[in-house]
């Protein structure tokens, strides 16, 4: 297997995070306008590891807004996603069966909770949220797509929040994908999110 090097991709997660930061200051931002608007970063490409920081990176926004943290802790918290995301090798869904979209989910739960190795409240959840978001991505098998997997995941992570967090936030209604013709390995129609 060929470890795959995020150094020249290190930018995308700079600029990822000041999306993110503008955003925790807007009036109002909804989780899945959001996600594109980070999936939309110019040059981000179709299938890469920083996928695995804007999808909780993104809920941490939302959720850290709907609950009112200080500025200070949403970018403490911000900085410690990414430095975990980046841990998250690329290529972790076909590799070692764990979409980093879903494992970014666990991640932001276990960020937003503090929950270490060690924790016992929280630490069953951000396994479960895990747990998840893995189930919802794999019922439409592969091939991999960063852009499905981060809609199903977000999907998946905003009920988990509501259920274990108490936070309701706009769901999105019908996803339809804008990302289909960047992506050679397209499911087409047996993609829930592919429209023409």
């Amino acid at each position: 297997m060929k470890k795959f090097d995020i150094t020249p991709l290190l930018p995308f997660y700079d600029k990822a995070a000041d999306v993110c930061r503008d955003a925790f200051r807007r009036d109002e931002v909804a989780p899945q306008a959001l996600l594109e608007e980070l999936m939309d970063i110019p040059g981000l490409p179709m299938h890469c590891p920083p996928h695995h920081f804007i999808l909780p990176a993104a809920l941490l926004v939302v959720v850290g807004r709907a609950q009112g943290i200080p500025e200070a802790q949403f970018e403490e918290d911000l900085l410690e996603i990414e430095e975990r995301a980046k841990e998250v090798p690329g290529g972790a869904c076909g590799f070692y069966g764990s979409c980093g979209a879903a494992v970014g989910i666990g991640l932001f739960f276990s960020v937003y909770t503090g929950t270490d190795p060690h924790s016992e409240e929280h630490w069953g959840e951000c396994n479960l949220a895990t747990g998840r978001a893995l189930q919802a991505i794999g019922e439409i098998s592969g091939p991999r797509c960063c852009k499905r997997n981060s809609y199903l995941a977000l999907v998946s992570g905003l009920n988990t929040v509501q259920e274990l967090l108490g936070v309701a936030l706009p769901h999105p209604g019908k996803i339809a994908c804008k990302y289909h013709d960047s992506n050679p390995d397209c499911k087409g129609t047996d993609c829930p999110f592919f429209t023409r």
